[in-house]
Formats: C-alpha cells, structure tokens, sequence
C-alpha cells in the first residue's frame, strides 16, 4: 500500500480511514436516490440540469472507491471519493435556497464529523436542530411563501434526512471498524479490552477466574511473505475461523496483530454463594486445554488457491486465580494482557508449538527462560539420563520391573529437579521430543537387559500433550520394536486427568495399544477427582496408589481406609494393585495384609542409573535363596509364617476392623 502519511500514519488509522468511508455503500446510494427525487421535484423550476452533476458525482465515486485496499495512498482515494459523493449536496444547496439554505450549514457538519467522528447523539441533536432551523425559516417566517414553493421546502427537508442517513451510516460503520478487525471479522484489541473489563466486573459479584491467551501462528509470516498479501488474509480468515471453533468455551477471541489472536476464558460461580473451585482442581487446566485444542485444529492444513499452507501456534496464558485480588481493573487488565504477551514471549523462544504459563509469583523468569532455551539444547544433544527405580514383589522382594525417570544435571544450572523441567516440557511442547528420546532410550535398554537374561517389565510415562500426538502409537511401535522384547514387557503409564481429556479419543487410543500387547497403568490413583464409571472404560491392567496415600499411612486413618479402597477396588476389577512411595516397613507389611502384592519406593531402592539395576537385581535373587537375618528390634520375636508373619500398625487396627477383606 506504500509508505505511511501524515494523513494515516500507522496501519490501523489506514485501515480505519478506509473501511469507515468504504462501509457506507448502501447509505450513500440511499442519499443518491433521495437526491434524485429532491432534483426531480424541482425540475420545473431550475430545470433538469443538476440530473447531469447527480450522475456525475456517482460515477466519479464509484471509480475513487473501487479498490480501495490495492491503492498506493487509499487514503487520498477514500477522501476524493467522499468528496465527490458530497458535490451532490452543493446541487441541493442551490435548489433549496443558495448560501442561506440550512443544508449549507450541515454540510459543514457532516464534514466535521467525517474528521472528528461525533457520538450518534452530537449528530442527532444537530440534526433536530437543523430541522428546527428548517421550520423556522420557512413555516414560521414567511409562511405564505412556504405554500407557495412546497418543492424547495420539501427538497430542503428530503436533503437533511439523506445527509442524516448517511452521517449516521458513517458512524456506525467507523464504530463497527473500530470494535472488529476487517480482515478476519474479529473483534479487536480495544473490544477485547472492554469485554475484559466487563468480565472483571462479573467477577467482583460471582468470583471465579479468568485466563487470557495469546496465539502467535507459527509460519504466517513466511505463507504471507511466499504468497502474497491477499493469500495471507485469506489464510488469517481461515486460521481466525479454526480458532474461534476451538475455543468453544471462550467468552471472545479476537485479533491482536499481524499474526496474534487474543482469547478470553472465564470460569464464573453462578451465584456469589456457589462453592468455591476446590483446592486439587487446578485453575491453569481449562486454558492449557484450550491451548492445545487450538493447536490441534491449526494442525490440520489449509487451502489457499489450491495449495495446502501448514501452520502452528505458540500460546501464552496469563490466569487470574480464584482468590486473586483485581480491586484496580484497568491495572488487572494491562496485567493479564501483557502476561499473556510475556508468556507467548517465552513460549516462542521455547520454539513451535510450545505453550507457556505466565507466572507472577514466579521469582526466577530469567531462570525460567534459560531452562527453556537450555532444555532444548540437552534434548537435542541427548544430554539428559534415564534413572530406573524398580518395581519390587512385596512379599519376596524380587525385582519385576523398573520405572524410567529422567534426570537432567546441567552444567549452569546444576541438576535439575523432574518437577520443573518436565513442567517447562509440557508447557513449551518439548515433552514430545522428550517423550520420543525416552521411548529410544527404553528400547536401547530393554534390549540389553534381555540379552543379559534380565526379563522384566519396563514402564514409562506419557502425558497429556504426548496423547494428542497423532503419530504416536507408530512411533511407539517402531521405537520400542527396535528393542526386540515382546510389547507386553512395556507399561505405559498415564494419570487420570491425561485419560479424562478428550476421552472418547484417549480411550480409543489405549485400545490400540493394549491390542497391541502393550500393557497399561493409571498413575497416582485418587488423587484426581476419579470418574469410575470412565475407569470401567480405560483398559488399564495397574492401579497405582499414589505416594501422598502411603506416606499418610501411619498418621491419618482416613489415607489407611483409602488404600484399602483402592486395591479392592483394583482386585474387583481385575486390575492390579501398585503401591508408589514405600519407604517403612510398616508400610509394606499393611501393603501386603490388604493384598497389594507389589510396589516400588526408597524402602527397595531409589530411582538409579540402569548400569545398576544389574545389581539390585541379583542381590534381591541371591536374597531370595538365602534368609536374611531380621532386623535387631524384631530378633526376640518368635518366628512366624504366613499371614501370622504380617503386623499391623498399632495405629491402623481399628481401620482393619471396620473394613474386614
């Protein structure tokens, strides 16, 4: 469109100038029609000669318009065009009474309000007074003269409610612009803004929270640069369109920039004395959930002039918490924004695909920022580790699986603990490169282990972003076939909430696996808010008891009558029971009384490298073979066999008696 004027000097003032004159077709033929008839109620007495200025200005406006967007300076079109459209009005001035014709004096209004952009109500209070004028210069000064020219009175009156129909025309359509974009049909950054306010204002009365995302495309640019501009719009239409379907659950998605979209998400209580969102229910799920729902209807290709364009995108989500104070809403609103603007910052340093959680509790973001950037690099490089905790029989203490879990030791930033990188991992999108290098280096392992007479299951972990890939059971499959052990050696383990997303979907996912041999386990059971009638539907073969349960065992009587619960639960089901985190032998012996047969913890071994496995593994075959000798505290008690042999914690019999097995 060329360089930029004094007249427009940014995009947006360009684009408005133009799409507010250019939106005022219909008014403006409207005020052409009413001319006509205003010219041909007074042809007998001027004569038919401003037909020829009537035709004309129309012709001579439609060429100005046409266009508009492909011309060089559209912002001198435009204005010539609303120019000529007014050259009918000075036709109407010298019908209806030259320089004291009241239209004389609107149309310098109308020009003004061209400029300045006056509310509808300065327009209709100058357009009362206007007609008021009318009256008084014509009924009410001289009436006699009035009836006996009723054409000019007539025309005169016909001439404002044109010029009234097409100022009103032309500010709806400057407002309209103004609140949405012309290209995608948006709204825009201002609208967003205002509804933003709105939602806090809902809020103060309701309570709830409130997540903002922002979505960079990743590829627009190179599809816009590759293809030109009106290919580029074409394909914002489409993605805008893609978005504002996948945001299903959003109060607005909007257009920010070139390439940035803007989503609102609120999470309101009906009523203010709705019950609050509970503790484990995290406020982050809904947006991240989204995000990934975005990215998942952008993955599909676009057509444009028969060429299918790929692109992505990079959230960032900024949340306004349940209990989160916003007293000062214009300051929450710049916050929330320019969070979302910080995190897609990040998430796109973290590169395609990532989405990134704004923070401002957080105290390191310049940590943070560097563990994204360096994550990268150790995947890439390989320079993270798999530790192996193993899977233990509880009752004969023989190895029957291990657990794979990554560590990373950076040389700048030390070691690194799972719970943060795997976090950044899942925000940013690496946990698939991640995922995938894990799956290799099972495989790798898994094959060695079975040349060395080592036949036990190995699991690891997939989360939720891994579950919506769509190549993932092929690359599963040709991952863990290179390992040359049956797939039923692998466990895949997934939590609940990674089950219940998308679940139809998830669900006919695990069955492929399954169907495949490979074997399945739900993570850290209970701890979600568990749907058993969806757990009926998953085909897991393990249920494992999350730690936060067995580590409560000897201080909560409630976590005893929830273990309890879920082995039964699990042998009901035909399900196999697996306790995590078990570090007393008074956690194992209640383990093992409630008939949970296997577990893993620090009372076993901790997670470590697989060169030791080896290790762990014979000693617990030798200890087999040999008796070990009890420890000192118990040498005095008489031996025992059976069931008699399992002691109860004092503290947890009278759990047993309100829940005999």
């Amino acid at each position: 469109m060329g360089e930029y004027t004094w007249m427009c000097p940014t995009e947006l003032d360009r684009e408005r100038l133009v799409a507010t004159v250019s939106g005022v077709g219909p008014a403006r033929a409207l005020m052409f029609v009413v001319l006509a008839f205003v010219v041909a109620g007074s042809a007998s007495e001027i004569g038919w000669w401003p037909f020829a200025v009537l035709i004309a200005s129309a012709v001579l406006s439609i060429y100005l318009y046409r266009d508009l967007e492909r011309r060089r300076r559209p912002e001198y079109w435009a204005i010539s065009g609303w120019l000529a459209t007014q050259l009918p009005l000075a036709v109407g001035i010298a019908i209806t009474g030259g320089a004291r014709s009241p239209a004389l004096s609107w149309l310098a209004i109308s020009v003004v309000s061209l400029v300045a952009r006056f509310s509808r109500l300065t327009i209709r209070v100058g357009m009362g007074f206007l007609f008021l004028l009318l009256g008084a210069v014509t009924v009410g000064v001289d009436p006699a003269w009035t009836i006996a020219h009723p054409a000019s009175t007539l025309g005169c009156g016909g001439l404002l409610f044109s010029v009234w129909v097409f100022a009103e025309a032309l500010l709806r359509s400057d407002l309209e612009h103004r609140d949405h974009d012309k290209v995608t049909g948006l709204p825009n950054q201002a609208k967003f803004a205002d509804h933003l306010h709105l939602a806090l204002r809902r809020r103060e009365r309701r309570g709830g929270t409130i997540s903002v995302l922002a979505v960079d495309l990743d590829g627009f640019r190179l599809a816009n640069d590759s293809l030109g501009t009106r290919a580029g719009d074409q394909l914002l239409r489409h993605a805008g369109a893609r978005i504002a379907r996948a945001a299903v659950s959003a109060e607005m998605v909007a257009r920010r920039s070139a390439d940035e979209f803007l989503i609102l998400l609120t999470d309101l209580r009906d009523t203010p004395a709705a019950e609050q969102r509970q503790p484990w229910v995290s406020a982050e799920r809904a947006p991240q959930e989204t995000a990934h729902s975005v990215q998942t209807a952008l993955a599909e290709p676009i057509r444009v002039d028969d060429r299918e364009i790929y692109l992505g995108a990079c959230v960032g989500v900024a949340v306004l918490a349940e209990r989160e104070a916003a007293d000062d809403h214009d300051q929450t609103v710049e916050q929330l924004l320019s969070g979302a603007q910080l995190a897609l910052s990040s998430a796109k340093s973290a590169g395609p695909g990532s989405v990134t959680l704004y923070d401002r509790a957080r105290p390191s973001s310049g940590r943070r920022l560097s563990l994204i950037s360096r994550l990268r690099k150790a995947i890439d490089q390989g320079a993270l580790r798999l530790h192996y905790q193993p899977t233990v029989d509880l009752h004969t203490g023989a190895i029957e699986g291990v657990e794979a879990l990554a560590r990373w030791e950076d040389e700048e930033l030390g070691m690194v603990p799972p719970s943060e990188f795997i976090e950044v991992a899942e925000e940013t999108g690496l946990i698939e490169p991640l995922g995938a290098w894990v799956m290799d280096e099972v495989a790798r392992q898994a094959r060695i282990w079975d040349q060395e007479g080592m036949e036990f299951e190995i699991a690891f972990n997939l989360s939720p972003r891994q579950l919506s890939q769509r190549e993932l059971l092929p690359s599963m499959r040709t991952s863990l076939a290179a390992a040359e052990v049956p797939f039923d050696r692998f466990v895949v383990e997934i939590t609940e909430s990674s089950a219940l997303r998308d679940f139809d979907s998830t669900v006919a996912l695990l069955r492929q696996m399954t169907a495949e041999g490979f074997r399945l386990a739900i993570d850290d059971f209970g701890v979600e808010l568990s749907s058993l009638s969806r757990l009926l539907q998953i085909p897991a073969h393990i249920l494992k008891v999350d730690q936060s349960f067995i580590s409560a065992l000897s201080t909560s009587p409630d976590a005893a009558v929830m273990v309890q619960m879920i082995i039964q639960l699990a042998e009901k089901l035909g399900r196999r029971p697996h306790a995590e985190g078990v570090e007393t032998e008074k956690q194992r012996r209640f383990l093992l009384e409630n008939g949970c047969q296997y577990g893993q913890g620090y009372l076993f071994s901790k997670p470590v490298p697989a060169d030791q496995v080896r290790e762990l593994y014979l000693r617990a075959l030798a200890a087999r073979m040999m008796p070990v000798p009890p420890p000192a505290e118990e040498a005095d008690r008489p031996a025992a066999s059976g069931a008699e042999s399992i002691q109860i914690p004092p503290d947890l019999t009278d759990v047993n008696a309100r829940f005999p097995r």
